[in-house]
C-alpha cells in the first residue's frame, strides 16, 4: 500500500512521540506516565473522534477536578510533558513540509516549483511584460525583511539548539525520496539511542528562562539566523532570479542588482527599552561586523582550498601587480605562505585577502567594550601593522574578489569566475560588513523633550513644548536651515538629552567606518505631527547626518547641494493616525527645508506603518482597512509631490498584530503602492519558524519574492483574483462594515469600564508580563490601562486563554462573496480572521473566563464576546462557501483540530494554577498565595505558557 502524506507525518509524530514516552517513563517513573496518559485520554475523550470544541458537563467537570488535585511536582510533569510534546510535532511538521516541497518538484518535473521566483518571472514573459518593464523593476526593486526583538519566542535558545539537532536526528529516519528509511536493525537502533539522548537533554533543561536576556544576548540570538541560514541561502536565491530571468527572456542581458537585503531592529530599538543606549547600538553594529568578517573569512578560507588554478603565461598582470602590493603590506602572511602555492595565483591572492580580514576583526574585536574573547570568540589583539593592512570597508573585499573573477575569466576559466566566487561577490554586495542595516528607533516625546532643552540651552526658544505646532514647525526649519550649530561640546545637557544627541553621534562616527548602509534609517514611533519628523532631523543636523545644502547667492557664491545619510521614517500607528498621516506628509513636503532631504534621498521617502497598535486601537476589521485605506493616500500623496514611497510595515506574528501568510498579504495591497519595494518586520517566534532551517528560509523567501514579482508585474494573484483596481462597490462595502465593526470592538474593549477587570482575570495577562522572555518592558508606563500595554502581551494573552477578539459587524450578501472570490485584499482579510478564530475554542475560553470572580461581569463580557464571535463565525462561513471554518484549508484545519486534545491538559492545567495562584484566603488574611507557594505557582504558570505557545504555533 502507498504511504500518503498525511501518513508520512503521522508515522513521524508517533515515532517520536512513542521515542519522548520512553525518556518519560525513564525520567519520571510509571506513575508519571501513566498521569500523563490518563490526562490525555481523557481530554481527547472530550473531544470526541472529531476534535471537535470539548464538551464540559460533568466528565469536563471531573476533569477540572483532577487537575485541581494534583501536586506542583505532578503539575510540572504534565506541563513539561505536553510542551515536549509540542516541540517534537512542530518539528515534524516542519520536516514534513520540506518533505512534501521535494516530492512535489520531483513529480513536476520540467514545470517551475509554485510560488518559486522563476514562476513569477515565466509568468511575466508569458503575459507579455517587456524586457524594458523588467529592467525598470529590477532597478527599483528592494525585498528587505527586518528582524525585531519583539518578546514574542516563549523558548530559550538552548531548546531552539536543541530541537534543531533533534530535527537533524529524525531527518535520517527518511530516504531520499521521504519514505521511511530501510536501516539496519542496530543503525535504527543507535538511531533512536541518539534521538532518546537528545529528548532526555530536552526534558532536563530548565524550559523557562531564570533572567531576561540581555539586549546584546538579543543581538547574538538574530545573528544566529545569519550564520545557520542566510549566509547560504542569499546567493541561491540571486542565482535563481539570474536564471529565471535568463530563460523567460532569452539574449535580453538583464543584469540582477541588489535586490534583498535584511535589516534590524535588535540593539537600535530604544522606544520604551531603557537597555538600548548610544553604547549598545554602537556594540550591536560591531557584533554585526565581527560575524560578517567572521563568515567572510571562513568563506575566503574555503575559496583558497578550491581555487586551485595555476598561473598562466603570460602571467595576469592586474591580479600579479595585486599580490606583489599584497606582499609589501602583509610580509608575514608571504613569509608564511613561503614557496607553497607558488604557481597558483589565486590561492596567494585569497590567503592576503584573508590576511587583511583577520586584521580587520582584531582591530574590531579592540572596539568592543567587553574584552576580545567574551565578545568576539576570542580574537586575539590587534597589531601595530593592523591599521595599515586590514580592510576598513567592504569596498576593497568586494574589487579584489571582482579582480579575482576578471582574472579567470581573462583565463578562460568563467565557469569558475561564475561559481563559487561569483557567490562570494554576492554576498559582499549584500551584507557588507554590516550583515544587516541596523534601524534606530525612538518615540516622537523623547526627540521633543530634547529639542526643548536644546533650545533652551543655546537660548533660542525657552518653552518648546508649550508651542502649538505650526511655531514648533516654524522654529524647527528655521533651525535646520541654519548653518549656525546649536549642539557645542561644552554645553551641559540632562541625561535623557545627552543620550538622543550620543545617537546620532554614534550613527555618524559608525556610518564612517562601515558604511552609509550599517544604520542609515531614523523611525519616530507615534508620529501625530510634522513637527515630529523635522526635531530628530535637527538632531541629524547637528551629528554632521545632513546638511541642508545651500541656494546660489552673491557671484562667486555658488548653491551646494544638500547631503544626508539619513532617512526620517514616521511610523503611524493608531487610527487616527492613520486617517491624518497623508495630510501630514503632503504638509512636510510643502516644507522648503524638508524638500532637500528629500532631494539628498532622489526624492524617496520611506513611511511605516504599524499594524499591532492599530489592531489593539482599532479592532483586526478597521485596522486591516484603514491601514489599507491609509496606503492608497500616501500613494497618492506622494505622487502628487513627485516622491518615490518606500512602506515599510510593521507586522506581527499573530493575526491580532498584521500577521499572517506574507505573500498572501503581498498580493492583497493596494493597487500601485508596492512597486517592487518591500520593507516587513520579522518577529519572534515567527522569525525562527521561517529562518532558523536554510531550506524552510529559502521557501519563506522566494514566495516573498515571487509575490512582489507578481503584485509589481501585474501578472495575475491567483485564479479568479485580480490585481487590478478594485470596484468602487467594494470599497463602499469596506467603508460601510469598518465603522460597525470598529463601534463592536471598542464598545466592548474600551466603553466597558469593566473590561479591563475582566482581562486582568479571564487571561494571564499578569504573567506574561512577568516572562522573562525579552530585554523590553510589557508596558509602555506603569498603569492598568489598555492604551498603555504592548500590543504584544495584548494578544499573547488572548492567544493563551483562546478567546480571539472578532469584530464583523455586517451581515453577509453576494457582493462580498464576489469580493471574496475576485480581490486578494478582502480575501486576504477574511481568511486571516478564520485562520484567528480557527485557533480559538470557545469551550475552553470559557473556562478562563470561569477565573472571574464577578459572575455578572463574566456573564456580560463572555457573552459579548461569544456572540460577536458566532456571528462573525456565520459571515465568514456564508462568505467563502465553507460548511466550517479552515474548509478550504483541510491541512491546516485537521493540523489545529488534533492538536487542541493535547493542548487541552495545559490549558486546563494553566486555568487551575491561575485559581490556585489568585486564590483568596480565610477571612481575615486579605493576601493571595502565599510568598512561597505563590514563586512555585509563577514558575508552573510560566511553564504552561510556553507550552501552549508551542502547541498553538502563536504567541503574540
Amino acid at each position: 500500500m502507498n504511504e500518503t502524506d498525511t501518513d508520512r507525518l503521522s508515522r513521524d509524530v508517533n515515532t517520536l512521540g512513542r521515542l519522548l514516552g520512553d525518556v518519560l517513563a525513564e525520567q519520571s517513573g510509571a506513575d508519571g506516565f501513566a498521569l500523563v496518559e490518563e490526562l490525555r485520554a481523557r481530554t481527547k475523550a472530550l473531544r470526541g473522534d472529531e476534535g471537535a470544541g470539548p464538551d464540559f458537563g460533568v466528565e469536563g467537570e471531573a476533569l477540572l477536578a483532577r487537575v485541581d488535585g494534583l501536586t506542583p511536582e505532578q503539575d510540572r510533569l504534565v506541563a513539561r510533558a505536553f510542551t515536549a510534546y509540542f516541540h517534537l510535532v512542530n518539528m515534524s511538521e516542519e520536516h514534513h513540509r520540506l518533505r512534501v516541497l521535494r516530492r512535489r518538484e520531483v513529480a513536476g518535473g520540467d514545470a517551475p516549483r509554485g510560488e518559486s521566483i522563476l514562476q513569477a518571472v515565466l509568468a511575466a514573459g508569458a503575459a507579455g511584460v517587456p524586457v524594458d518593464g523588467v529592467r525598470r523593476f529590477l532597478a527599483g526593486c528592494s525585498v528587505e525583511p527586518v528582524f525585531t526583538a519583539h518578546p514574542t519566542e516563549a523558548r530559550r535558545r538552548t531548546v531552539l539548539d536543541k530541537l534543531r539537532r533533534l530535527s537533524h536526528l529524525a531527518q535520517q529516519l527518511d530516504d531520499e525520496s521521504g519514505r521511511e528509511a530501510t536501516l539496519p536493525a542496530r543503525a535504527r537502533v543507535a538511531l533512536y539511542d541518539r534521538i532518546r539522548e537528545e529528548i532526555t537533554g530536552l526534558w532536563r533543561t530548565e524550559e523557562v528562562r531564570l533572567t531576561a536576556p540581555s539586549v546584546l544576548d538579543e543581538v547574538r540570538n538574530g545573528l544566529y539566523y545569519f550564520e545557520e541560514a542566510l549566509w547560504d541561502v542569499v546567493p541561491r536565491l540571486y542565482r535563481e532570479m539570474e536564471s529565471a530571468l535568463a530563460e523567460a527572456y532569452p539574449g535580453a542581458g538583464l543584469d540582477v542588482p541588489v535586490f534583498l537585503r535584511f535589516g534590524s531592529w535588535i540593539g537600535g530599538d530604544r522606544d520604551g527599552n531603557p537597555g538600548v543606549t548610544a553604547e549598545i547600538t554602537e556594540r550591536t553594529l560591531r557584533l554585526h561586523k565581527e560575524t560578517a568578517l567572521a563568515l567572510f573569512e571562513r568563506a575566503l578560507g574555503a575559496l583558497l582550498r578550491n581555487l586551485s588554478v595555476a598561473a598562466t603565461e603570460p602571467p595576469d598582470a592586474a591580479l600579479e601587480a595585486s599580490i606583489a602590493a599584497d606582499a609589501e603590506d602583509l610580509p608575514d602572511v608571504a613569509a608564511a605562505l613561503g614557496g607553497r602555492s607558488a604557481g597558483e595565483p589565486y590561492r596567494r591572492k585569497l590567503a592576503f585577502m584573508a590576511g587583511r580580514v583577520r586584521a580587520a576583526r582584531r582591530l574590531n574585536a579592540a572596539r568592543l567594550r567587553d574584552p576580545a574573547a567574551s565578545e568576539a570568540g576570542g580574537v586575539e589583539p590587534p597589531r601595530p601593522t593592523d591599521a595599515a593592512v586590514a580592510y576598513r570597508r567592504p569596498e576593497p573585499l568586494l574589487a579584489d574578489l571582482e579582480l579575482l573573477a576578471a582574472a579567470l575569466r581573462r583565463q578562460g576559466a568563467a565557469r569558475l569566475a561564475g561559481g563559487e566566487l561569483h557567490d562570494l561577490i554576492r554576498r559582499a554586495q549584500v551584507f557588507g560588513f554590516h550583515l544587516a542595516r541596523l534601524d534606530v528607533r525612538q518615540h516622537s516625546a523623547v526627540h521633543a523633550a530634547a529639542i526643548a532643552e536644546v533650545l533652551r540651552v543655546a537660548g533660542v526658544e525657552a518653552d518648546y513644548l508649550k508651542l502649538d505646532e505650526a511655531a514648533r514647525i516654524a522654529v524647527l526649519a528655521r533651525e535646520i536651515a541654519n548653518p549656525r550649530p546649536l549642539v557645542w561640546a561644552g554645553r551641559t545637557y540632562s541625561p535623557e538629552t545627552q543620550e538622543a544627541i550620543e545617537v546620532f553621534r554614534t550613527v555618524h562616527r559608525l556610518q564612517g567606518e562601515l558604511g552609509s548602509e550599517a544604520a542609515n534609517v531614523y523611525i519616530i514611533s507615534m508620529t501625530a505631527g510634522v513637527s515630529d519628523i523635522l526635531a530628530p532631523l535637527l538632531l541629524a543636523k547637528e551629528a554632521g547626518l545632513f546638511d541642508p545644502g545651500t541656494a546660489a547667492g552673491a557671484p562667486g557664491a555658488p548653491a551646494t547641494p544638500p547631503r544626508s545619510t539619513l532617512q526620517i521614517v514616521p511610523l503611524f500607528e493608531t487610527i487616527d493616525d492613520l486617517h491624518r498621516c497623508a495630510g501630514l506628509m503632503l504638509d512636510l513636503f510643502a516644507l522648503p527645508v524638508y524638500d532637500r532631504q528629500l532631494a539628498a534621498w532622489d526624492r524617496q521617502q520611506q513611511i511605516m506603518l504599524g499594524y499591532s497598535d492599530s489592531n489593539k486601537d482599532g479592532g483586526f476589521v478597521t485596522a486591516t482597512w484603514e491601514l489599507y485605506k491609509a496606503q492608497r493616500r500616501l500613494a497618492e500623496t506622494c505622487h502628487r509631490a513627485d516622491v518615490r514611497l518606500s512602506l515599510f510595515h510593521g507586522r506581527g506574528g499573530a493575526i491580532g498584530r498584521g500577521g499572517g501568510p506574507t505573500n498572501r498579504a503581498i498580493l492583497g495591497q493596494p493597487p500601485g503602492t508596492l512597486e517592487g519595494r518591500l520593507r516587513l518586520t520579522e518577529q519572534g517566534e515567527v522569525a525562527f519558524s521561517r529562518y532558523a532551517n536554510p531550506d524552510i528560509a529559502h521557501r519563506h523567501l522566494e514566495q516573498t519574492i515571487n509575490a512582489v514579482i507578481r503584485a509589481s508585474l501585474q501578472t495575475g494573484a491567483g485564479p479568479g483574483e485580480s490585481v487590478s483596481e478594485p470596484e468602487p462597490s467594494w470599497l463602499e462595502a469596506m467603508d460601510a462594515i469598518s465603522p460597525l465593526a470598529l463601534d463592536a470592538y471598542r464598545g466592548l474593549v474600551y466603553a466597558d469600564p469593566d473590561f479591563v477587570r475582566y482581562f486582568r482575570q479571564a487571561t494571564p495577562i499578569d504573567q506574561i508580563a512577568e516572562l522573562r522572555i525579552g530585554s523590553r518592558p510589557s508596558r509602555r508606563r506603569t498603569s492598568d490601562r489598555i492604551e498603555d500595554l504592548r500590543a504584544i502581551p495584548w494578544v499573547f494573552s488572548w492567544t493563551q486563554s483562546r478567546h480571539g477578539l472578532p469584530a464583523d459587524g455586517a451581515e453577509p450578501a453576494a457582493r462580498l462573496r464576489e469580493m471574496y472570490r475576485r480581490w486578494p485584499f478582502f480575501r486576504s482579510l477574511v481568511d486571516n480572521a478564520q485562520l484567528s478564530m480557527g485557533k480559538a475554542d470557545l469551550a475552553i475560553a470559557r473556562c478562563y473566563a470561569g477565573l472571574v470572580e464577578d459572575g455578572a461581569l463574566r456573564a456580560r463580557i463572555f457573552g459579548a464576546i461569544e456572540g460577536e464571535w458566532r456571528r462573525t463565525e456565520r459571515a465568514v462561513l456564508d462568505i467563502t462557501g465553507q460548511t466550517a471554518l479552515l474548509g478550504s484549508s483541510p491541512v491546516l484545519r485537521r493540523s489545529i483540530r488534533l492538536r487542541n486534545p493535547y493542548v487541552d491538559p495545559l490549558s486546563l492545567l494553566q486555568v487551575s494554577l491561575l485559581r490556585r495562584l489568585r486564590r483568596r484566603p480565610d477571612a481575615g488574611d486579605a493576601g493571595d498565595a502565599p510568598d512561597g507557594e505563590r514563586a512555585v505557582l509563577q514558575r508552573l504558570v510560566a511553564l504552561t505558557i510556553n507550552g501552549v505557545a508551542a502547541g498553538l504555533q502563536n504567541t503574540g
